[in-house]
């Protein structure tokens, strides 16, 4: 397409009339009937014909019923790719971009910095519900205290968290035990070799020989490997960022696992994916 300064130097051209409607063409890479299109425009309109006109496709017009789910969706504090992924979940695809230009009409999306480059990784996640469960323990500095989780690999569904005040062997034992009342037993847990897992130079595990007696294999992540629990790290910055919005631990796990639709789950919630991929 012809910027608004070249379709003046066909305008001239005409007018100058040294050149010929092809050679014209030729010049631009445009076809003859274009130029003749340009000089007919400006003659009827002037100027304002030479002006660029709107590149694209006109934008398609969201219907009454879908824009209200939006805002409902938006109203509960889901972000754009949620919604759109909810709305697929439902039957009703619309574009997150489309998702976006709507919420901006309407001085619902606050305007983030450009975000850098994002490096790509390889996502592993276990096949089945329990057959890998991971912890670890993260500090929360409002409340002086840690913040301990076990997690189910596959679904990320969190089998039990609690708060307490020393991160030991027992509290994670105990815990875990907590867990498995719930959901059962995993067939393997992971950590990382914090003191509360990994036995010192020449000592035994009280950790270890408890999980042995289970019949559950315990494996430790790869040194200086944080990514390896990195569904744990994902669901301490939900914690930080979501868990102020209710009035206790219980409750915000709670939502967490029924409630909460999951990115990475397909827009599932970890208990949905957890109870449809449990194998005996």
């Amino acid at each position: 397409m012809l910027n608004f300064k070249k379709r003046l130097w066909v305008i001239k051209q005409k007018q100058i009339g040294k050149l010929t409607d092809s050679e014209i063409a030729i010049s631009q890479k445009i076809s003859r009937r274009h130029v003749q299109r340009i000089w007919s425009g400006y003659n009827k309109e002037g100027l304002d014909f030479l002006g660029t006109k709107p590149v694209g496709r006109k934008p398609t017009k969201t219907a009454e019923n879908i824009l209200k789910e939006v805002l409902n969706l938006r109203k509960k504090g889901h972000g754009v790719r949620r919604i759109e992924g909810l709305l697929d979940n439902k039957g009703l695809h619309v574009p997150h971009n489309r998702i976006l230009n709507e919420l901006r009409k309407l001085n619902l999306v606050i305007q983030e910095p450009k975000k850098g480059r994002r490096y790509k990784y390889v996502r592993w996640e276990r096949k089945h519900s329990n057959s890998l469960w991971q912890t670890d323990y993260c500090w929360q500095e409002s409340q002086q205290c840690w913040l301990t989780a076990w997690l189910d690999d596959h679904s990320r569904l969190i089998t039990a968290s609690e708060y307490v005040t020393e991160a030991t062997s027992d509290n994670s034992l105990r815990i875990f035990e907590k867990g498995v009342k719930n959901f059962g037993l995993p067939r393997e847990t992971l950590s990382d070799r914090g003191t509360q897992y990994y036995p010192n130079l020449g000592e035994t595990s009280r950790f270890l020989d408890h999980m042995k007696s289970r019949g559950v294999n315990h494996i430790y992540a790869s040194i200086k490997k944080p990514t390896t629990c990195g569904k744990l790290e994902r669901f301490w910055r939900t914690h930080n960022d979501e868990r102020w919005n209710f009035t206790s631990l219980r409750k915000f796990v709670n939502n967490y696992n029924y409630k909460r639709p999951h990115m990475s789950l397909d827009y599932l919630t970890p208990y949905e994916v957890w109870k449809r991929d449990f194998k005996v």
